[in-house]
């Protein structure tokens, strides 16, 4: 019995620490001004939200020692990775963090490497502290009857390709001749939207068209075939169909989405605790059979789950291929050319939009909502 006591403290001490980074500490370096406004509200507000957040970070490494403060000034490209090891720890995937580029290896079921980038608003662009009621509400506002939805289509493939282009040179000049990087991997750049203040209404649009030349145009409910866009404000060209031939061949596929953000993190504690003290969160999903949406207030009856909202574009062209199975048992869509024909598969249906506001709809309300957007 002494011997079999010994074996397991012996076991007990030597197990490495689950690291926990403190996001919310207080940084002397950071005064209050130059805080984030998401990270303040955040911080002082949302206490379920903040302890989902907690237990995102469960066994994340600072690479660098600096993203606890880029977190607290920028916020939206920290909250992203945190979301990302989230998903990947849910996955049971192995994450090895002892090289400090790219963001995440995953070394185990199938070695991947994976690049994290964000869309930022444009320079000069509407900022996200002049998000309105309408703003908020618009989320529940169908393609068709959305009077700026070409507008925000265009100004998110824009600034979707921009980050798309710069992570694909990143790997052709820097990680591709890393010691660590055989070549023989699949590199996955995963994407968020922060284009606009809208992103929350991209869905997919902005990335069919950006990644496979098919334009979406809500008057046909069809998405059409193009090659290019004008940049908002000029007579420049932006190509579409960036996975439509070999130029990409590095690129396997782009994770991508538009709904991370804090409405993620109460939406998971709505789906945890039906509480009146938290928001009033409404789902939007896109279903394949008619009637073509549905929409549910987020509950635990009705929940929304960690990976919902995630969608992983497959490059045909791939010089490295992603394993489907991989990302099989979770919520997240995967997208992927099949003889001649799209596909998305996924174990639930899409999320396309997500309300989130103190102001609770009623449920006639949202049934009114939802006739508008099956046309009915």
């Amino acid at each position: 019995m002494d011997e079999i006591l010994f074996f397991i403290f012996t076991l007990a001490i030597s197990q490495e620490p689950i690291l926990m980074l403190d996001l919310f500490e207080n940084l002397p370096e950071i005064p209050e001004e130059k805080l984030h406004a998401k990270f303040k509200f955040l911080k002082d507000n949302l206490f379920p939200e903040k302890a989902i957040l907690s237990g995102w970070v469960k066994g994340f490494i600072d690479k660098d020692n600096k993203i606890v403060a880029e977190f607290q000034e920028s916020f939206h490209s920290s909250f992203w990775e945190f979301y990302l090891f989230a998903v990947f720890s849910e996955l049971c995937l192995k994450v090895d963090f002892s090289h400090s580029s790219p963001d995440f290896i995953i070394s185990s079921p199938q070695r991947i490497l994976i690049e994290a980038v964000v869309s930022n608003i444009r320079d000069g662009g509407r900022g996200e502290h002049d998000r309105k009621d309408r703003d908020i509400l618009s989320m529940l506002v169908p393609q068709h009857l959305a009077i700026d939805f070409n507008e925000v289509l265009d100004e998110a493939i824009v600034r979707h390709s921009s980050a798309i282009i710069k992570k694909w040179n990143k790997y052709k000049t820097d990680y591709s001749v890393l010691d660590h990087v055989a070549g023989d991997e699949p590199y996955i750049i995963s994407l968020s939207s922060y284009a606009e203040v809208n992103y929350g209404r991209e869905f997919v649009y902005p990335m069919m068209a950006l990644l496979f030349g098919l334009y979406y145009d809500p008057m046909v409910d069809d998405y059409l075939p193009r090659s290019s866009i004008k940049m908002p404000g000029t007579e420049s060209e932006i190509p579409l169909g960036l996975f439509s031939n070999s130029a990409l061949e590095d690129v396997s596929a782009i994770l991508f989405s538009a709904t991370t953000t804090l409405g993620k993190l109460t939406a998971l504690a709505n789906s945890d605790n039906d509480s009146e003290q938290l928001n009033h969160v409404v789902n939007v999903r896109q279903i394949s059979d008619d009637p073509s949406y549905s929409i549910k207030s987020v509950s635990p009856t009705e929940p929304e789950h960690l990976s919902d909202g995630l969608f992983l574009f497959h490059n045909p062209f791939a010089k490295n291929i992603v394993d489907r199975n991989m990302f099989g048992n979770t919520n997240i869509v995967q997208i992927f050319l099949d003889g001649d024909q799209f596909r998305f598969e996924g174990k639930k249906t899409p999320l396309f939009s997500r309300y989130n506001d103190i102001v609770k709809l009623p449920e006639e309300f949202l049934a009114s909502i939802i006739r508008r957007f099956n046309r009915l």
